[in-house]
């Protein structure tokens, strides 16, 4: 769990890192209107997108024994689909005008349909990499494409100076990532349908919950779309991607490898909720560090990642980033349902906060044609709605809620103990910019960890996330000391 987890993480910080100079190179060179409309187009590729065939790929990690006519049939879902898909967005694009108000994002989207038809393509024994914990691999192979596109991205923005900028970088990234699928594994898929019916018990109900994850995420966007046009739809998604970053790209790398670490033991309820309370300790030192880390430097980071024209993104930031920590509390329940075999769990209690955010934000947004209204709305939501999702899951694998007490209270101690670490800072250096933000982030950082450190101390150092921490520390430590005296100290 923890190998599969440092590589994971070291796949979506490889990419984001990637992404974060791609976003700060892009947003001086492109403005937030370029940014709309490939939102606008994204949105719609994205909302397709969510019926192609993962859930007959999570069925497969699942699979303790598949042959080769479980590999073949997932393949051929996934062409079949993929081209469905793409012709589905060519045909819809056009209507897409009568909502965002926006003719621009018509060819995008027709031009994004590209990507659904190469991605239905790729080859399907990379799935091993997953399956046989090759976490390494799995590695390299999600780094090269995003490295590739990166530099397509790039390149073609001080070229075009607009938003087919970005899409040649989308598309760059799908083709580079067929190729490599073959050039990786020696599989070699062949069309056939043999195992339809014995994968599409699991994954109608896998179907069904992506479906409605890709709705809960996009829910705001496609209100701010209708209401408040594309370049406060540009201005949103920036905010959106900036804010939840840090909790999502490191919580969301554990979680994946959460669930195929839990398929190994699945018949084993002990071994499962000790995963599951582990990934949690780990979901919550992660989330509650990162999000309110962010709402905390808010300031400072818009000024110095975005620039001065992003400004008036700060008031969102906040907001965004405590709803995204909060989800984030939420993701290894899901894992644990579909290892288990309920996904039907998953999918309803995704669809029943579909359901909540729809409620608010809708009227919010028609309302207020405001940002911030509509970030508060998502936070209010995302709050009331995680202790159900809590008791959902707790039920289904006996997790207590003592038990949840006991993995959130250190962490959610550290985070106050950071938020007074970070005033400080700022009252010892109020000026802003670079200088500022890493002062700010070294001084919360310090002041959680050792909190955290002394917290476990104090509570009899269980066997939970803190040890693992501790132990990652003196490795480090031990690995990097420069003088031999250091690296002889027993650990």
């Amino acid at each position: 769990m923890r190998s599969g987890s440092f590589w994971m993480i070291a796949v979506r910080w490889s990419i984001r890192l990637t992404g974060v100079v791609s976003t700060v190179i892009l947003a001086r060179l492109l403005t937030p209107t370029d940014f709309g409309v490939v939102a606008m187009a994204m949105i719609v590729v994205s909302l397709l997108e969510v019926l192609s065939p993962s859930g007959q790929k999570y069925a497969l990690i699942r699979l303790v024994n598949p042959d080769r006519g479980h590999y073949d049939t997932v393949w051929t879902l996934s062409v079949i689909v993929g081209m469905v898909i793409a012709a589905a967005i060519v045909g819809i694009a056009p209507l897409t005008r009568l909502y965002f108000h926006d003719g621009r994002a018509i060819p995008v989207m027709q031009c994004l349909a590209l990507r659904s038809a190469i991605g239905g393509f790729e080859n399907v024994g990379v799935l091993d990499f997953r399956r046989e914990l090759r976490f390494d691999k799995y590695f390299l192979y999600n780094v090269y494409p995003k490295l590739i596109s990166f530099f397509v991205t790039i390149i073609a923005a001080f070229v075009l100076r607009n938003y087919w900028a970005l899409v040649l970088g989308i598309l760059s990234y799908s083709f580079a990532m067929n190729v490599l699928s073959f050039t990786m594994h020696p599989y070699r898929p062949s069309f056939s349908l043999v195992k339809i019916n014995e994968l599409w018990s699991f994954s109608i109900w896998t179907l069904v919950r992506t479906i409605g994850w890709s709705l809960n995420f996009q829910v705001d966007q496609l209100v701010i779309g209708g209401t408040a046009g594309v370049a406060a739809m540009g201005r949103y998604a920036v905010a959106s991607d900036v804010a939840t970053s840090p909790s999502r790209e490191l919580n969301d790398p554990m979680v994946a490898a959460l669930y195929p670490v839990m398929v190994k033991v699945q018949h084993d309820h002990t071994q499962l909720r000790a995963l599951y309370l582990k990934a949690l300790c780990w979901s919550a030192i992660i989330c509650f560090s990162t999000s309110i880390g962010v709402a905390l430097v808010s300031h400072d980071l818009v000024q110095v990642v975005l620039g001065s024209k992003w400004l008036d993104l700060e008031p969102l930031m906040g907001y965004l980033a405590l709803s995204a920590g909060l989800v984030g509390l939420s993701s290894g329940a899901y894992a644990t349902f579909d290892t288990l075999g309920r996904p039907e769990l998953g999918a309803r209690m995704q669809w029943l906060r579909l359901a909540f955010l729809c409620l608010v934000i809708v009227p919010v947004g028609i309302a207020s044609h405001s940002l911030k209204f509509i970030a508060i709305a998502r936070l209010g939501v995302t709050a009331i709605f995680m202790p159900t999702l809590f008791l959902a899951a707790g039920s289904a694998i006996g997790v207590s809620p003592g038990d949840y007490v006991r993995a959130f209270w250190r962490p959610l101690a550290a985070a106050a103990t950071m938020t007074i670490g970070v005033w400080g800072a700022e009252a010892l250096m109020p000026q802003s910019g670079a200088a500022q933000l890493i002062f700010e982030v070294l001084a919360g950082a310090v002041c959680f960890t050792v909190s955290l450190l002394a917290l476990w101390r104090l509570s009899g150092r269980p066997d939970s996330a803190e040890r693992d921490l501790l132990q990652f520390i003196r490795q480090c430590l031990t690995t990097w000391a420069p003088y031999p005296r250091l690296r002889k100290r027993p650990s």
